[in-house]
């Protein structure tokens, strides 16, 4: 697993020294049906000013915000924006109870659940509950059955999960008995990719978020521009939909011969990075695009100034401009409003998006 943890830190970082470097155009649905969205100066909180350093990702339920610190010597902050009370979970470590390596968070009912990637642990954090006294996350191994999961999510009774996987593109678990179901085939880009290791390895970075209902399950890769929608059945999920923004600068080796480093997938300097975050509501999905590339954007390439729309179908609504970059968004039914985790000249601030 810690040789998964060293591939997946190069290649989500940046094996972006590869050639030829392609440049590439710019989806045209960053320009479709576009708007400014300006956000507002009433509830900014000031992440800095709270102590929470270099925060990644956010959620946002009721008066609650879940905030991934993957920096810290606590990996998750909870920040109540009424009382102003604040509580950290998981430390820093490989430990029982704790976590090393975080990218993404995602929000069913009052639950909020990230991927260790790392250590294959799914940490799950109960808003409704996190304040009270001795409350801990629940914690869930899925590296049973010598699984590489990369990014997971759970959706009612059963965890949904990508990784390096070759039987398929999805494993559904359920926790109960352990019992694993792959399915769907991995999309299709633009150029054959050799076999399904390599695949899975170029479809390993990914934002997972699932239809209110949990019927629905919304993917969006991080490296580059391709989000796949698929219906729940059960133990098995149907992709019915796959949107590709651009082409990905992406260029697939061979293992070497000896002990030289190997880059099975390296993404070039000029790729187009692709999604930083999901978040939905029940009528649509909001993608935050970054669009950058890692020569001009190097360590920022995961921040987004564009927000793309989407219905559950797949069909492009809007697209947002932001005047802020953001790592981070998600939607709040009770305010129906965005709230976005920006970062701008040093500072770290969760700002209101009013839709």
């Amino acid at each position: 697993m810690k040789k998964i943890h060293y591939l997946f830190i190069a290649l989500f970082f940046a094996a972006c020294q590869a050639e030829p470097e392609i440049i590439e155009e710019v989806s045209p649905l960053v320009r479709t049906r576009a708007s400014e969205l300006s956000f507002a100066n009433t509830e900014n909180v000031n992440l800095t000013e709270l102590g929470i350093v270099r925060p990644t990702k956010i959620v946002r339920k009721d008066s609650l915000y879940l905030i991934l610190t993957p920096y810290g010597k606590y990996r998750f902050a909870v920040y109540n924006h009424f009382t102003g009370a604040i509580r950290r979970f998981v430390s820093a470590g490989s430990g029982e109870g704790e976590g090393i390596s975080f990218l993404n968070l995602h929000l069913n009912g009052s639950v909020v659940s990230s991927l260790d990637f790392a250590l294959g642990r799914l940490v799950e954090i109960d808003l409704s509950q996190c304040f009270a006294d001795n409350y801990q996350p629940i914690i869930t191994d899925l590296t049973a059955g010598n699984k590489t999961p990369l990014g997971a999510i759970r959706i009612n009774d059963r965890i949904i999960s990508t990784g390096i996987y070759t039987a398929g593109r999805y494993c559904t678990t359920n926790p109960e008995d352990g019992a694993d179901n792959y399915s769907v085939d991995y999309p299709e880009c633009a150029d054959a990719i050799p076999n399904d290791t390599l695949k899975s390895i170029f479809y390993a970075s990914n934002c997972l978020a699932s239809h209110p209902s949990g019927h629905r399950l919304a993917c969006a890769n991080m490296q580059y521009g391709c989000l796949d929608l698929c219906d729940i059945n059960g133990d098995c999920l149907h992709r019915f939909n796959e949107i590709h923004l651009n082409r990905p600068g992406v260029v697939f080796s061979k293992r070497p011969r000896g002990g030289r480093m190997w880059q099975p997938v390296a993404y070039t300097r000029n790729n187009l990075f692709g999604f930083c975050d999901l978040t939905v509501s029940e009528d649509y999905i909001y993608a935050l695009y970054s669009g950058r590339t890692y020569k001009t954007y190097r360590g920022d390439v995961d921040k987004g100034r564009t927000i793309l729309v989407f219905d559950w179908n797949g069909t492009h609504v809007r697209t947002y401009h932001l005047s802020n970059s953001c790592s981070s968004i998600t939607y709040d039914k009770e305010s129906d409003a965005i709230y976005a985790l920006s970062h701008e000249q040093g500072q770290s601030e969760i700002i209101t998006l009013n839709l």
